[in-house]
């Protein structure tokens, strides 16, 4: 199935309906070309036929909007922190900076996961992936505007993502089973990100976000209509923008799946510049897997230096980029 020659750098639009409604049909062989394809060359394509309600992405977006307005004050009360729960709450304008020599990336974040209880006794240590999720009681009929849509979006989310691996597996030479253990007890987060409009005067080394690789696996990113995502063309240097699609997600691979590929699969460097004059959002989902997953090559052959946990390498990704 591997193709003699890479194709040259696209951003594919890719319907899986074909794939979901049978995944042995010859329409959903073409849906699994088509993906890897997209995976060896630019690491990323736009996805639609996903069946995720257009009406329920867009309660998720007025949710992160409802609470990014809220006052600086009182968001600081969620944020991460502060609240002591990991990888879960808000994270302030300018924490990250993604792109080495950069300036504080200009956005600030909701972070949100599996929803569960948190323990009864205070002095309870959770896993800093994995805790319980910190929600904005103070924003109005928060249950209504936010926290329902969003467990919502989740619950197609996470289905969603396996989807996607499963097509991967599907274009590689590893077997349909390849990703079965990375898919058991899995973590996953999403982020609702807001960026202010960036003006034309700024700093050339301010970014939305600046150029970066993603940690994990697979991401799958709802944005609105404001622009701004650029991929990098490893072909001419050149930064081609994302447009985007009110129909589709933008799929991009992360670091995990090129350690596991040797390269072949490519998490590619990407960036947010807000040039629009109004404000963005976007809401990326991240399936980061089983946190004991080992990052070794699929294909069983001489490793190469020292083979991490998902678990190792996410702790050392945030260190570096946020001192998490």
């Amino acid at each position: 199935m591997s193709p003699t020659k890479t194709p040259a750098f696209t951003i594919p639009t890719v319907d899986i309906s074909s794939y979901v409604a049978d995944p042995s049909s010859p329409a959903a062989e073409r849906v699994i070309e088509d993906v890897r394809s997209a995976c060896i060359t630019s690491g990323f394509f736009q996805l639609i036929g996903h069946g995720v309600p257009r009406e329920l992405q867009e309660a998720v977006l007025n949710g992160a909007k409802a609470f990014f307005k809220l006052p600086q004050e009182e968001k600081l009360k969620y944020e991460k922190s502060a609240v002591g729960r990991g990888n879960r709450g808000y994270e302030v304008m300018g924490k990250q900076v993604l792109q080495k020599g950069a300036l504080p990336d200009l956005k600030e974040g909701y972070y949100v996961g599996h929803d569960f209880e948190p323990f009864s006794d205070p002095n309870h240590t959770y896993n800093w992936f994995n805790p319980p999720n910190v929600w904005p009681t103070s924003l109005p009929s928060f249950e209504t505007t936010f926290r329902q849509p969003i467990n919502e979006y989740y619950a197609h989310m996470f289905p969603l993502s396996t989807t996607i691996l499963d097509i991967m597996a599907a274009g590689m030479p590893y077997g349909p089973a390849v990703f079965d253990e990375f898919k058991t007890d899995p973590v996953a987060v999403m982020r609702l990100l807001h960026y202010p409009p960036q003006p034309a005067s700024s700093d050339a080394l301010q970014f939305g976000v600046g150029a970066h690789t993603d940690f994990g696996s697979i991401t799958l990113l709802l944005q609105d209509m404001a622009g701004g995502l650029e991929v990098l063309n490893h072909d001419t240097d050149e930064w081609v923008s994302v447009t985007p699609n009110p129909d589709a997600y933008v799929v991009n691979l992360g670091d995990m799946m090129q350690r596991w590929t040797r390269g072949e699969y490519r998490s590619n460097l990407h960036r947010v510049r807000n040039m629009g004059g109004g404000d963005r959002y976007s809401v990326p989902f991240f399936f980061d897997g089983n946190m004991k997953t080992k990052l070794a090559p699929f294909d069983g052959g001489e490793l190469d230096g020292e083979i991490l946990t998902v678990e190792e390498h996410m702790h050392e990704r945030f260190r570096t980029t946020a001192g998490y």
